[in-house]
């Protein structure tokens, strides 16, 4: 999916290496949820792999971040609760 973002979706960064199949199901699943993200490959780019690791302190993938906040390897439920946006605002958690 292209890497623009509507303002009022949280920015969605998904840190990924290539042929590893949990990054192709959370591809899937942000596809399938028409969650527009930006792919970081963490094995072609050193600063991708950097910044995730400053990020989570580790080296799992998929990783699935907004701004500060990441997940590592989430489930669908995750993903889900993950991006929801808070009741009262709206906006992102």
């Amino acid at each position: 999916m292209a890497d623009t973002f509507s303002s009022t979706q949280p920015r969605v960064t998904l840190f990924v290496v290539p042929d590893c199949p949990l990054c192709m199901r959370a591809r899937d699943w942000l596809a399938g949820h028409n969650i527009r993200y930006q792919e970081r490959d963490v094995a072609g780019d050193f600063g991708a792999l950097r910044a995730m690791y400053r990020l989570t302190g580790q080296r799992l993938v998929p990783v699935l971040a907004i701004g500060d906040r990441a997940l590592v390897r989430p489930t669908g439920e995750q993903l889900t609760e993950f991006l929801a946006p808070t009741p009262s605002t709206g906006a992102e958690r």
